[in-house]
């Protein structure tokens, strides 16, 4: 049984709205949201309220750099990463760069030869193929020995990048991060794509009011924001401030998309409009993960740029393909996993280790056992030639960069966020690296979580309406910094119920609730329909929304957590 807590808020936190029904005035408040400007920008998101691209210290050296290099006719490649995050973020600067007239190229290194960063041998290729220029995208913070081989072949190097610096900064010509300790960027939380759409911006910015023969049409980099969102979501950075603007707008121009793939892909997926960020982390972000998961990203990558409508529907199809693979893998390597843990859940960090697990797996696999277990968990796949590499996950207040850094004396090489980071090392080190990582959380008095869900408020029926709903909906879009709002709800009576799904794995109930007879979806919760009766009653945690059918949209309730009443 979870434990079930209403947030609690100081009444005088609670500003005076009487225009705004109070269960909308709580909600912003428990977000901080009070004054009414605040309330405003979160409401009506604004496009024109994105900061400034150069207050990136280094934005104008970076835009002048590649105005240089296109007026030269000098290659560029773009230099990514292999996650949907990256993937998107080298689309938008390519289809960019393309469009300026520049010779641009891109580079993605395979996961499993080369793995995560900037690889030294591939720069020298890129060298060899005629680079003048290389950019890289959500990735090259931590790249000072990958900076050195640019300098030292006489490329330069621009980094646009998100991750934590954690070490001296590399040897470029421009680094544009918000995490930069030396720059002051006023947001820190932007993505890969994030970073690359700033460039982008900044670039319009340079060419939309030169003289040069090469320019950007007015406004073109707003129909690059569908991808800007996809990234934004897939990388779970928190929808607020400025990536509540570039995903509430991304979701805007992906319901009339321009990008011949995006759209043969939505169709492929079953996807209708309007999208919303679920698609976005469930849907569309998993598609363009697998290829780099499985196969190489190149795939993801092509898919995203071509104009080619018959190539586009070839690369959907593999990517369905190489998803649905990554689906059944997953299933295995969490099963392996989860019979180690069981065996050592009572530690503060999680660590599973197997022989050749998949690379492009272990994320997905220790993100699912974190939430689960509601721990930090490592997830590490070795290999014949004595190396682990592996992906950590972790929960709220545990700084799983600041852990690995604890271990730094054993792995070759680590980075990542404060939730989720990869690293690798020998697999002869793995029990003193476990033991550094436990050693830290005793430092830091990691608590460990009970199963607890907190609710936004407790309501009454009189607070099911329609009004709410609407102020929901402009609440959105939901995700990691402005979760859905869960709701405490007492006394339902069940006024019919079925088992709904492939396995029959979900409840689809009616229940009185005051005067309302709503329908409700209790997901995963099947194994309730043999004590659930007509005319039982029972509490519940649930999420407030709305279900269209044959033309009618009517209120629905997703149950969450129920309880039911003796």
């Amino acid at each position: 049984m979870k434990t079930w807590k209403v947030k609690t808020l100081n009444p005088e936190n609670l500003p005076n709205l009487p225009e705004m029904p109070g269960l909308i005035v709580r909600l912003l408040a428990l977000r901080g949201l009070t004054a009414p400007a605040q309330i405003n920008d979160f409401l009506n998101p604004d496009y024109n309220k994105l900061y400034d691209p150069f207050l990136f210290k280094d934005m104008q050296k970076g835009v002048e750099r590649i105005k240089l290099a296109i007026d030269r006719k000098e290659k560029i490649t773009i230099y990514a990463d292999y996650d949907a995050d990256a993937i998107t973020a080298c689309a938008v600067t390519y289809l960019t760069l393309q469009k300026l007239g520049a010779n641009v190229d891109h580079y993605i290194p395979d996961r499993f030869s080369e793995g995560y960063g900037i690889n030294e041998e591939a720069i020298k290729k890129i060298a060899e193929n005629g680079s003048k220029l290389i950019i890289t995208v959500d990735c090259g913070i931590n790249a000072n020995a990958g900076a050195l081989v640019c300098k030292n072949l006489g490329m330069d190097l621009i980094i646009t990048d998100h991750h934590e610096v954690t070490g001296e900064l590399p040897e470029a010509l421009a680094i544009i991060n918000p995490k930069n300790p030396s720059d002051n960027y006023p947001f820190p939380y932007l993505t890969g794509v994030g970073v690359a759409f700033k460039l982008v911006q900044g670039l319009a910015s340079r060419f939309q009011t030169s003289d040069s023969k090469f320019s950007l049409p007015l406004g073109f980099e707003k129909w690059l924001l569908d991808l800007v969102a996809i990234g934004t979501v897939a990388d779970i950075q928190s929808i607020s401030d400025e990536n509540r603007i570039l995903v509430s707008f991304g979701l805007k121009v992906m319901a009339k998309t321009r990008m011949v793939g995006l759209k043969i892909l939505l169709d492929k997926a079953g996807v209708k409009n309007p999208p919303d960020a679920f698609t976005l982390g469930f849907i569309v972000a998993p598609r363009i993960n697998a290829a780099g998961r499985i196969a190489h990203a190149n795939t993801a990558f092509e898919l995203l740029v071509t104009a080619d409508s018959e190539k586009a529907e070839k690369l959907s199809e593999e990517l369905d393909n190489l998803n649905r693979h990554r689906q059944n893998l997953t299933e295995q390597i969490m099963s392996e996993a989860k019979s180690q843990l069981e065996l050592v859940k009572d530690k503060k960090v999680l660590l599973a280790v197997g022989s050749d697990w998949p690379k492009g797996i272990v994320g997905l696999v220790a993100g699912k056992l974190a939430e689960e277990y509601r721990k930090p968990v490592l997830a590490i796949s070795t290999s014949s030639d004595g190396l682990a590499v592996g992906s950590a996950r972790s929960v709220a207040g545990f700084d799983i960069v600041e852990a690995l850094k604890h271990a730094k004396d054993l792995l070759q090489k680590y980075g990542g966020h404060t939730q989720a980071a990869g690293f690798s090392l020998m697999a002869k080190d793995l029990e003193d690296f476990h033991l550094k990582l436990l050693d830290y959380a005793d430092q830091v008095n990691l608590a460990l979580a009970e199963p607890l869900i907190e609710a936004d408020a407790e309501v009454t029926p009189m607070d099911i309406t329609w009004e709410n709903l609407e102020y929901l909906e402009k609440m959105a879009p939901w995700g990691y910094g402005n979760p859905k709002p869960k709701f405490m709800g007492s006394d339902f009576e069940v006024l019919d119920v079925r088992l709904v799904g492939a396995q029959s794995q979900h409840l689809k109930l009616k229940v009185r609730y005051g005067e309302h007879r709503l329908p409700a979806i209790a997901f995963n919760q099947g194994f309730l329909a043999t004590q659930i009766k007509w005319g039982s009653h029972l509490d519940a945690i649930f999420e407030l929304g709305s279900n269209t059918w044959n033309g009618n949209k009517e209120i629905e309730l997703k149950f969450y957590d129920i309880k039911l009443k003796i």
